[in-house]
């Protein structure tokens, strides 16, 4: 079995010398030893010139040439070839730098970067991997840097799967995905952590939030969850990594997440939170398949449980909860993309976010849905919940569970077919969760609201950057200019708005700074809200 063995040696100035064992293995001449994206979801990867890379094996220096091809999803690949047949080990070594170029607006923070007393950095990002085979096993350890003025060491490591791994206790696994998605952070970690039970939080510049509380809370949802779906929580680590942009981006990683931010203009709190929650659910709740047959109800159940199980705990009040539920329903029922199928929309996932919202939303209203339908049409009152669990055990035990044998499990619980509800609210989105969707002490209405179309390409939201002007636009009409950088509200809170309201757009020019209106008229969706319901004496 083909094992690689990576080693990382952090050095004084943060960069990284890499060097990997690749054992197992015979190449012939011309063949791949490793490679590397040039980007990976538009986030750089390590830069290394023509002879950075150096390597050797049982016979010797091994020459290395360089070279460029076209892989169908991962765009431009660099790749190293070997000049001759190989003979025992090969061992190849590079020094990795961390990125010097700011970061993107919208990418999620995978590139090894530099950061108050340390760095971080997915390692499909900076360490070369080998082709294949997938099912590789490997080991990961990293020397602890070495102050200039031989002071006491306060360096400390830890990464996706584990901490503390020196060369005689290595973290080990199985599988090249697992190991390239793992993210690593490094530095002077001994007072920028905390622990709450089997979750922990690390971050190398302080956040700008509230770790204390915010830690507690996610390590006491994180324990609900695992209550929840009959599953033992394992370790679990939140990456906060600083970058000077509006918003935050994230990546999620193996038993892991990174969310990156300004701290200076942190994410709310709420948000933050509600984030990190959603994808817990993940740790436990998967189904097999392919993305675009799945997506929906792995995105859709991590929204509604992320929420539902929060509200149940007592942990977020009723109106918090309505508050996120009204925003989803306008989100999915209002959104200008709202007649795509669930398929078009996958097509369209990291590419229009409005389009990558669809899944999500659809599939949380969905479950709602079904367990109302659950506990109106079983005398047993089975709960969603009651499915989920049933697909964790027998997923862990080993059995494939697609959406056909989601449909089975709720077919044979309900006696009816299932697949006309799912055509419904997720393949086509034509229809509405019932209004008891979410219990009965909320009651809902259906209200008109304005399907957002501001006249430009939808990214300008997310960027600020005007793209896309559309002719005798909205934007077009209020002055607007294409390439021009404006502030304007989140996407959330202009989901909220409603028909009459004016979205307000600053805009600076010339040094001068304006403040350009644009009416929320056009197009309307009737949405359904949900309230408290309120409860009347005769």
């Amino acid at each position: 079995m083909p094992h690689l063995s990576v080693s990382l040696s952090v050095q004084p100035d943060r960069a990284v010398i890499v060097t990997c064992v690749w054992d197992g293995v015979s190449l012939d001449s011309n063949q791949v030893l490793a490679q590397v994206p040039d980007t990976i979801a538009g986030a750089p990867s390590v830069d290394l010139g023509g002879d950075a890379v150096t390597a050797h094996d049982d016979r010797g220096p091994l020459p290395l040439t360089v070279g460029v091809f076209e892989d169908d999803e991962a765009g431009p690949t660099r790749c190293w070839q070997v000049g001759r047949k190989t003979s025992g080990a090969i061992e190849y070594s590079y020094a990795a730098h961390p990125a010097a170029e700011e970061p993107q607006a919208a990418t999620p923070p995978l590139e090894l970067r530099a950061e108050g007393s340390g760095l971080s950095g997915a390692l499909k990002c900076f360490v070369l991997l080998p082709p294949g085979p997938e099912d590789l096993t490997f080991d990961l350890h990293w020397r602890t840097p070495t102050e200039p003025d031989n002071a006491t060491d306060v360096w400390l490591g830890v990464c996706s799967l584990g901490e503390d791994a020196s060369a005689s206790a290595p973290l080990t696994g199985k599988g090249l995905e697992l190991l390239g998605d793992t993210y690593f952070m490094c530095g002077d970690l001994r007072e920028q952590h905390l622990r709450e039970g089997p979750l922990s939080t690390w971050w190398l510049t302080p956040p700008g939030i509230d770790v204390d509380s915010f830690s507690a809370r996610l390590g006491t949802t994180y324990d609900l969850m695992s209550h929840t779906f009959g599953a033992p929580a394992h370790p679990y680590r939140v990456f906060l990594r600083a970058h000077p942009h509006r918003g935050a981006n994230a990546s999620a990683h193996p038993a892991s997440f990174v969310m990156a931010m300004n701290p200076s203009r942190p994410l709310d709190v709420g948000s933050l939170y509600e984030t990190l929650a959603h994808e817990l659910v993940h740790e436990w709740l998967h189904l097999d398949g392919s993305d675009h047959e799945k997506t929906w109800f792995v995105e859709g159940s991590a929204d509604y449980y992320s929420l539902v199980l929060p509200l149940r705990a007592g942990m977020l009040d009723q109106a918090a909860f309505l508050a996120a539920v009204n925003v989803a329903a306008r989100e999915c029922y209002a959104n200008p993309r709202r007649g795509l199928s669930i398929q078009q929309a996958q097509r369209l996932f990291f590419s229009d976010f409005l389009a990558h919202r669809l899944p999500y939303v659809r599939g949380m209203f969905y479950l709602a849905d079904l367990d109302a339908r659950l506990r109106r049409e079983t005398a047993q009152k089975v709960r969603v919940d009651d499915l989920v669990r049933g697909v964790v055990r027998d997923r862990s035990a080993g059995e494939q569970i697609g959406i056909s044998g989601w449909c089975t499990r709720v077919e044979n619980t309900l006696h009816s077919p299932e697949m006309p509800h799912l055509d419904d609210l997720v393949i086509t989105g034509a229809g509405r969760p019932s209004e008891d969707a979410f219990g009965s002490q909320f009651e809902m209405e259906m209200v008109d609201v304005p399907v957002p179309d501001f006249g430009f390409d939808s990214s300008t939201l997310v960027t600020g950057h005007v793209r896309g002007l559309v002719p005798a636009g909205a934007a077009d009409r209020a002055g607007l200019h294409d390439r021009e950088d404006i502030e304007l509200p989140r996407y959330p809170e202009i989901v909220r708005m409603n028909v009459g309201d004016v979205l307000d757009i600053k805009v600076s020019r010339g040094g001068d700074s304006a403040t350009i209106s644009i009416p929320l008229t056009g197009a309307t969706a009737l949405v359904p809200q949900w309230r408290t319901r309120q409860h009347t004496t005769d």
